[in-house]
Formats: structure tokens, C-alpha cells, sequence
């Protein structure tokens, strides 16, 4: 009986090529699908998994307060560069004069659009899981963004680049379609963030 009802749905589904796009966009959402809400819990335990993303190397090496730090063993950036008033260094120290809009392969130097530090505001280093999740959603402190506006910005570019650093350098530990999923049920539940 089960493979009959899933031979029906298969065979609507290529009658009806918009009702599988339909459902795709639905599930990638993450959110509400199939009529289920996400509660304070489900949106908490997601934030147990979108900390470890956050946390991570990819992510700390450039959420610094004055200059970067480099590759895996988070070593001094070299040669020595320092934030500057617009986040992307200063005089001839500059970030795009070696990190172009992509990784360039033969130097093993990284790169992606729009690359800097982190504002000042988002400096999280040494943060709780708490304290990072409540600045992550304090909108004076996370670029003026809605969480929703932050799930957004979770597939900009240059927030790409944790999950293709380049050769040699670890991605971050969750693959980023389930990352955006998480970051929606975390939305969905209220953005409810650990004490």
C-alpha cells in the first residue's frame, strides 16, 4: 500500500514539475513545513548547533578587534595589518591588495567579495553561547538586522567562505544548507538564545 501511495505522489509530482519546486523551496526553508511550528525549544537546540559554526576558526579569525588572525593555529596575521576606520585595513595595508574576490590557489592567500574584519560591534571572541546569541540578535550590535535580515546575511559571500576556505584550511562543521536550515528554526522559534 505505502509504495503504491508513493508511486501516485512520484507520478504527480513529474505531471506537475511546479508542485516539486514548490515542495523544494519548502523544505530548504526550514521553518514551518507540513503545518508544524518550531517552539523556544526547537529554536534552542538549533542555536546549540549554529554556535559551533559561529565559534569556529573561520569565523573567529576575523571577528578580532584590531587586526585578523591566520589559517587553522590562528596565528598573528603576516604581514601585520590592523582594522582601519572602514574595517579593511589602512595606507597601503589594505585587505583587497592580497585577499581578491576569490581564493587564489597558487599564493594559498584566501579570499572572497567584500573581504575585512568584522565590525567592532560583532567582535565575539570569548563570548558564552548566551552572550554571542543575544548580540547576534541585538540589532545595535549586528548590523541593524532582523533575524530574519540575519539568515540573509548568513548567505553573503563573503560568509560563504567558512565553507570553501581553500586548500589546507578546515570548512566549517556543519554543511551550509543545513546552517541556513537551523538558522531558519531558530527564527521560527523566537531566536531563543541559552542563559
Amino acid at each position: 500500500m505505502g509504495n503504491r501511495n508513493l508511486y501516485r505522489t512520484n507520478q504527480r509530482l513529474h505531471a506537475r514539475p511546479g508542485l516539486l519546486i514548490v515542495l523544494l523551496i519548502a523544505l530548504s526553508a526550514g521553518g514551518a513545513v507540513w503545518g508544524q511550528t518550531q517552539s523556544a525549544g526547537d529554536s534552542l537546540a538549533a542555536w546549540g548547533k549554529i554556535v559551533t559554526v559561529l565559534q569556529h576558526l573561520r569565523c573567529l579569525n576575523c571577528h578580532q578587534l584590531n587586526s585578523p588572525l591566520q589559517e587553522d593555529s590562528r596565528r598573528m596575521h603576516i604581514p601585520h595589518v590592523v582594522r582601519g576606520v572602514d574595517s579593511r585595513g589602512v595606507g597601503p595595508m589594505r585587505c583587497g591588495n592580497c585577499h581578491n574576490d576569490s581564493n587564489n590557489l597558487t599564493s594559498r592567500t584566501p579570499g572572497a567579495p567584500e573581504w575585512s574584519l568584522a565590525p567592532v560591534s560583532m567582535l565575539w571572541q570569548g563570548l558564552s553561547s548566551g552572550d554571542l546569541c543575544r548580540m547576534l540578535k541585538d540589532p545595535a550590535r549586528n548590523g541593524k538586522r532582523s533575524p530574519e535580515a540575519l539568515v540573509e546575511h548568513m548567505n553573503s559571500p563573503l560568509i560563504l567562505w567558512g565553507w570553501n576556505p581553500g586548500p589546507g584550511l578546515e570548512p566549517v562543521p556543519i554543511p551550509h544548507a543545513e546552517f541556513i536550515n537551523l538558522m531558519n528554526v531558530w527564527v521560527a522559534g523566537g531566536s531563543a538564545c541559552p542563559k
